[in-house]
């Protein structure tokens, strides 16, 4: 079980971080400023390795009742275009302020609603980790939000939350592995978010996609991207069913750290004495957790 999970954490952070820098190698470089749009084809490829899988007897196929999945797929995709329009509408710095509100968010939903108390370590290395990540991430506090945006970041924090919550009481309670609950979610998924991302993505970026122009080159990375995204969601889901939200939430900031480091490495990106000393205090929290 320990080597289970270590695994399932190992494979889900190096693929987060390797897919955020081939995610902005094609939003940068082969100008396709289209994310809800990426997203949507990120769980469209999904849903067909997975049905590729089920017809060669890889994973059974199995449903669950209908309310739960359009419940789990409302809040997902409410998540998404949520964290999307959040940037768009907030400065970064408080983008990520309320990022960082999940955490304490979802400790509040397991100890009031889920029956989970926290020992005051807990909460300790909890703060340590959030303050510690903010030091890194929130560059400079620049506050001055519209309540449009303010309202838009409280329900991305929301669903964000719930859709992390979701993933574990929903395989417990239908009885279903990652794998399985992934192949009922993601073509859900995929269909919603092709369906609204084109028109979220023209008020985002101001543009359509059917108006991009493909090179070879952008295509390559694409299905790179979309290959990585199968692996980000299946170790992800195979997390969530292992761990709790909030031990998701806690170590999932060592992905932000590694992310910056590699910039560091690959990208010519600077890293501060300020930065430096927010990673530590985010991996002690993360050791210390």
């Amino acid at each position: 079980k320990l080597l289970a999970d270590l695994g399932a954490w190992a494979g889900n952070v190096s693929t987060s971080v390797f897919i955020v820098f081939i995610n902005k190698l094609l939003m940068k470089n082969y100008g396709y400023h289209f994310a809800t749009t990426l997203t949507a084809l990120h769980f469209l490829v999904c849903s067909i390795s997975i049905w590729f899988a089920q017809r060669a007897g890889m994973i059974k196929k199995t449903t669950m009742p209908l309310n739960d999945l359009m419940l789990f797929t409302v809040i997902a995709d409410v998540s998404i275009l949520t964290l999307n329009l959040s940037l768009m509408l907030n400065t970064v710095s408080f983008y990520q302020i309320a990022k960082l509100l999940i955490i304490p968010f979802v400790c509040f939903v397991e100890s009031s609603f889920l029956g989970r108390t926290f020992s005051q370590e807990v909460v300790g290395s909890i703060l340590l980790v959030i303050v510690g990540v903010a030091v890194v991430t929130v560059q400079d506090l620049q506050l001055d939000i519209s309540l449009g945006g303010m309202c838009i970041a409280a329900v991305s924090v929301v669903s964000s939350g719930l859709q992390q919550i979701f993933v574990r009481t929903m395989q417990q309670k239908h009885k279903l592995s990652a794998h399985e609950l992934l192949s009922n979610t993601a073509p859900a998924q995929a269909w919603t978010l092709l369906l609204v991302g084109p028109f979220i993505d023209k008020v985002v970026s101001l543009e359509w996609v059917f108006s991009y122009a493909w090179t070879t080159a952008a295509a390559v990375t694409m299905a790179v991207s979309c290959t990585l995204a199968v692996l980000v969601n299946v170790s992800q889901f195979m997390c969530l069913g292992r761990f709790s939200a909030v031990s998701f939430q806690v170590l999932g900031h060592s992905k932000t750290v590694l992310v910056l480091l590699g910039g560091w490495a690959f990208l010519g990106d600077t890293i501060t004495l300020k930065k430096l000393g927010g990673m530590l205090l985010a991996v002690s929290g993360m050791v210390w957790w």
